[in-house]
């Protein structure tokens, strides 16, 4: 090998690390992928299980901290726990048809080596259980987040619109 080969060699090994740094490790990227996957579990398929729904819902508890607050807009309660939020989101029942969540618009910031804040659109569609058409949401939320064990989880949600049914 050349001296040339090797020094190529040295600098495509130290750009691919430093794509994969930014790929996968950049926490900003890693708080976006978590949110992504965050909105998958929250989408619910058309003919859904009660079996699915409820792995659903245990799964929910993985993004979100035991002491998480959710505000969901003017009128509607304070959630304070994780196990409050879970109840609540166990007790809805998605139209048939099932819904589509998904986080658009996405800014996410770090505040501080382990915390990081993250401005949204909080896309939801469905389909109208009268007419079976089509229906779209979409409402402006922030979440903060905190690493906790080694995983980004939701330590405060708020959106100051009350979300309607889609």
């Amino acid at each position: 090998m050349t001296s040339g080969s090797k020094y190529v060699a040295v600098v495509f090994a130290v750009l691919c690390a430093y794509f994969v740094y930014v790929w996968w490790f950049n926490p900003v990227r890693a708080i976006k992928r978590r949110l992504g996957e965050l909105a998958a579990t929250l989408s619910v398929p058309d003919h859904d299980s009660d079996l699915a729904r409820v792995a659903r819902v245990a799964n929910l508890r993985r993004y979100f901290a035991e002491d998480v607050r959710v505000s969901a807009g003017a009128g509607a309660p304070l959630v304070t726990s994780r196990e409050a939020l879970l109840a609540a989101v166990a007790a809805f029942r998605a139209p048939a048809g099932g819904r589509d969540v998904q986080f658009v618009d996405l800014k996410v910031t770090l505040d501080a080596g382990e915390t990081a804040h993250a401005v949204m659109t909080v896309e939801v569609t469905g389909r109208d259980a009268r007419s079976g058409e089509r229906t779209a949401d979409a409402r402006p939320a922030t979440a903060t987040l905190a690493k906790r064990n080694g995983d980004w989880v939701i330590t405060n949600a708020a959106s100051p619109e009350t979300p309607t049914r889609p």
